[in-house]
């Protein structure tokens, strides 16, 4: 998978319905103006299949292993993310962590979905699309959509504060 898959999620992102939900006939319409832009089958699929397991409730879709986070928790990164994720990408996790915008739940989910893009490498603007999407579909941080909005675009001059 590529960054092409990232593409189909940001064309799907633009295009989804206000309210959240799509039915059979939105993504089949969808899924049809993504292949006549020349998006793979497999990578509209992935798309999809990304969309919908973002839409799980966290809850159910995270291991029993995983304990709570503390206040005083530090979040350290697994050898694959350090691998995958940019220095510039994982400096804007830390950021988000310490800061009230994106809740430590948020931020794991966050990195969860980064990982499931299957990308070589996740930059900066990947993870800004994440965060932008996480934030989309969270019924609880839906007040931060549009400050995200603005902090996903590739040369927004906004910094986290």
């Amino acid at each position: 998978m590529k960054e092409s898959v990232l593409d189909v999620l940001m064309f799907l992102l633009d295009n989804y319905g206000e309210d959240g939900t799509m039915d059979d006939d939105d993504r089949d319409d969808l899924a049809g103006q993504l292949a006549n832009m020349g998006f793979e089958e497999g990578e509209i699929d992935h798309a999809f299949d990304w969309l919908e397991s973002l839409a799980q409730d966290p809850e159910t879709a995270a291991s029993t292993d995983c304990l709570a986070w503390s206040d005083a928790a530090l979040r350290l990164f697994s050898a694959e993310e350090t691998r995958r994720l940019t220095l510039e990408a994982r400096g804007f996790l830390i950021l988000l962590g310490q800061n009230p915008v994106v809740d430590r739940p948020s931020l794991d989910r966050i990195i969860d979905r980064a990982m499931a893009l299957d990308l070589d490498e996740i930059d900066l603007d990947a993870i800004k699309w994440v965060t932008l999407m996480v934030t989309y579909n969270r019924p609880d941080t839906a007040h931060l959509y549009a400050y995200m909005e603005e902090l996903a675009q590739p040369d927004s001059p906004r910094r986290l504060q």
